[in-house]
């Protein structure tokens, strides 16, 4: 052997030994290599026969004999640890078994071929292995040049495979002109293509195939699994073992939650875990479940909810997972279809409701592939848009589930979910209905002054998540006077408390403010106690009529009622809901003749006709006697005598009386002297308001003027003016208004 070739040699099994240490020597038995040449000459000595003081000695003729071939190798663990065992993976020695495998990733193992004959051989290397190992390769040198365990492509392309082995004989081979000192011994390392499912032991072992001495004679053969016959080819497999990777992962909620939790409806319960997406959406956490609460929003634009979502990895190998959005199945009464966009991480999730309508949402995952370190985790995000929900009568929860499967097996099956699912709010507040809802239907009472009328009235939560809710509302009623007055409802139902004021500003007068007297009221607020999502709380709306409340007429009192969800703040309001006051009282009519020294108020009169009485009454319709008139008649006078009636006429209804005029037909027997009216209670108030305190005079009771006739003939009438009207023409006389006319008369 040349001297570089020994340099190489040496520094080859330097190399290996870096990766595995030899410890196993060729056998001491193996005799003296073949090629020596032994020589021999005999020496015979004696006794000189003429000189008996000297010896002499004769040499023989030199014999030689050269060492023949007496060949024996061994392919074995750098530990030399083979035996008769180890031809399966399951006895394969410590040193020979890698854990945590990924399925396709080329493993390497170190080997040794020992000469344990005389003489320096090729074996020839094959190979035996199990079911998921392929492209099994022969290096001399450790393809693995960053000691990782695995041959990239790039290190098994810069290697050669080999599949023989030259085998030196240990020591010096006579057969070359060097003086050797070979230690028998050649490192080599096996690689293969590992592949198998999760938790799969797969291996191989390196087979050689040389010459042995059997006896009698140099044979050929080959290392076996199960060594039998003759002891000469007591060669054992030695195998490896290389245990696929078992992912373990989990797809969970986030795992950054907020520091003591968030507040989840209804409002101001207890905190519960959980954070906010980017928007302040408010995300709870459950178990293995998301739940997002979004609010509502002005608009019926898409809505958008950002889950985070965290995939943990228990075992000891990083994991480039793959993420994917899947049908939810764990739901009853729903059913998904997801397909993808054509946008990486991008979904259409279309879900049929238990109802039979469907929710679209477009899903987003922010990565497809997620890498999470050994033992470690990661988070990605989940952005779910959806068509806004808070603007439908009732919506639905729109339910998500994220797999995630681990590129360290050879499927494409996802090895765990989580799920996120958004609750959408939504209400209804309107009059009550059997069904969960509440209908808008004008509904219309009848009430009467000082009295309650109340409105069933249905809190519907329609949404998806518990919520309480605040009520108001007021109605804007005319009151005898003609003036306006808003009057507050008050709520009454299971749970309802009271919650303060919120200050309601109408424009009462019309003069396009609200800056006057009356104009600015706090109404009360009352909160409900947590309605459940998807029921109902029926509550009554009472409004208390005032005293002297006005008549509605052909316009009933509207009422404005208002209901807001505290956490999700959606508003309804009902508006079409009215009182209507009926027509009540009466409009009296009392005629009294003069008699002095009559006291005030001693005599009435009451009813249609009018009928007199002494005395006082209570009935807001009767009608008192001025001093020094009687309706009883007492007085009579001679022919010449001038003396006054008087006419008062007095409104008892809860509303004006329009076109009003009190008119009177002389006896043929009287001489009229004189007319004056005169009005109190009367004054205009409301905009188009016909009641004044102008009197006008007629005498045919279509022309009208402001001076009182002189010369009426028989009938004189007497009317206040109707302001809305050009010229004078009878106006309106409002509630408890009085209209008085004193005629005076002289008897013929």
């Amino acid at each position: 052997m040349k001297r570089t070739q020994l340099i190489a040699l040496m520094a080859a099994l330097a190399a290996g030994s870096a990766s595995a240490q030899t410890t196993v020597s060729p056998s001491s038995s193996k005799g003296t290599n073949a090629g020596t040449v032994i020589t021999n000459t005999a020496v015979a000595t004696y006794q000189d026969p003429g000189n008996a003081t000297q010896n002499l000695s004769s040499t023989s003729n030199t014999v030689s004999t050269t060492v023949l071939e007496k060949f024996d190798f061994d392919i074995t663990y750098p530990s030399g640890a083979d035996s008769d065992a180890t031809d399966t993976t399951t006895s394969a020695p410590a040193s020979h078994q890698r854990s945590n495998v990924l399925p396709g990733s080329r493993v390497v193992f170190p080997y040794v071929a020992v000469n344990n004959g005389n003489a320096t051989q090729t074996i020839t290397l094959t190979s035996d292995a199990t079911s998921g190992v392929s492209n099994v390769l022969y290096f001399l040198t450790n393809p693995d040049t960053n000691n990782d365990g695995v041959v990239s492509d790039t290190e098994l392309a810069a290697a050669t495979a080999v599949t023989s082995i030259v085998l030196p004989v240990a020591g010096d081979d006579p057969n070359t002109g060097a003086v050797e000192t070979n230690t028998g011994i050649v490192n080599f390392y096996q690689v293969y293509t590992a592949a198998g499912a999760p938790g799969a032991v797969v291996g191989a072992t390196p087979i050689g195939t040389g010459r042995v001495w059997s006896g009698s004679a140099n044979v050929t053969v080959t290392e076996q699994s199960n060594a039998g016959g003759p002891t000469y080819d007591d060669l054992w497999w030695q195998y490896n073992a290389s245990t696929i990777v078992s992912p373990s992962l989990t797809n969970n909620p986030n795992a950054s939650l907020t520091p003591g939790g968030v507040d989840s409806p209804p409002a101001g319960g207890a905190n519960v875990p959980g954070y906010t997406d980017p928007a302040g959406t408010v995300v709870g956490v459950s178990g293995d479940e998301q739940f997002a609460y979004p609010k509502a929003d002005a608009n019926l634009t898409d809505d958008t909810v950002v889950f985070t979502n965290t995939v943990n990895n228990n075992s000891a190998v990083a994991d480039a997972t793959s993420l994917s959005v899947v049908p939810r199945t764990n739901q009853a009464g729903y059913t998904q279809t997801v397909t993808p966009t054509g946008t990486a991480g991008q979904y259409t999730v279309v879900q049929t409701n238990p109802d039979g309508t469907t929710t679209t949402a477009t899903v987003t995952l922010n990565t497809v592939t997620l890498n999470v370190p050994a033992n470690g985790n990661a988070s990605y995000t989940v952005t779910v848009t959806y068509p806004d929900q808070d603007s439908l009568a009732n919506p639905h929860p729109i339910y998500l589930q994220i797999g995630v499967d681990s590129g360290n097996d050879s499927n494409s099956t996802p090895d765990d979910f989580t799920y996120d699912t958004v609750l959408p709010p939504a209400m209804q507040f309107a009059d009550s209905t059997a069904p969960l809802g509440a209908t808008d239907i004008v509904a219309s009472q009848t009430g009467t002054a000082g009295a309650t009328v109340t409105f069933p009235m249905d809190v519907a939560n329609t949404g998806e998540y518990p919520e309480t809710y605040n009520l108001s509302g007021y109605t804007v009623v005319t009151l005898l006077d003609g003036s306006r007055q808003i009057v507050p409802i008050n709520y009454t139902g299971p749970g309802l408390t009271s919650a303060g004021t919120t200050p309601v500003a109408v424009d009462l007068n019309g003069d396009g403010d609200t800056s006057d007297a009356g104009e600015t009221v706090n109404v009360p607020v009352y909160t409900t106690g947590s309605v459940a999502a998807n029921t109902e709380l029926d509550v009554d709306a009472n409004v208390t009529l005032p005293a002297n409340v006005r008549a509605t007429g052909g316009t009933p009192y509207l009422l404005t009622q208002r209901a807001t969800s505290v956490y999700s703040a959606i508003t309804r309001t009902d508006v079409n809901d009215n009182i209507v006051v009926n027509v009540a009282g009466t409009l009296a009519l009392g005629k009294f003749t003069q008699s002095n020294g009559t006291p005030a108020n001693s005599e009435y009169v009451l009813g249609n006709p009018g009928s007199p009485a002494s005395g006082t009454s209570a009935n807001p319709a009767a009608i008192a006697n001025p001093a020094n008139y009687s309706a009883l008649n007492p007085t009579n006078y001679v022919p010449g005598t001038t003396y006054s009636y008087k006419i008062i006429a007095k409104n008892t209804y809860n509303t004006r009386v329009e076109k009003f005029f009190v008119q009177d037909t002389l006896n043929s027997n009287l001489v009229f002297n004189t007319v004056m009216g005169a009005v109190s209670g009367n004054s205009l108030v409301e905009p188009g308001d016909t009641s004044s305190s102008t009197i006008i005079y007629s005498t045919d009771g279509s022309t009208w003027t402001s001076s009182a006739p002189v010369s009426p003939g028989s009938t004189v009438y007497v009317a206040v003016d109707d302001p809305t009207q050009a010229g004078q023409q009878p106006g309106s006389l409002d509630p408890n208004a009085v209209l008085e006319m004193t005629i005076t008369v002289t008897i013929k």
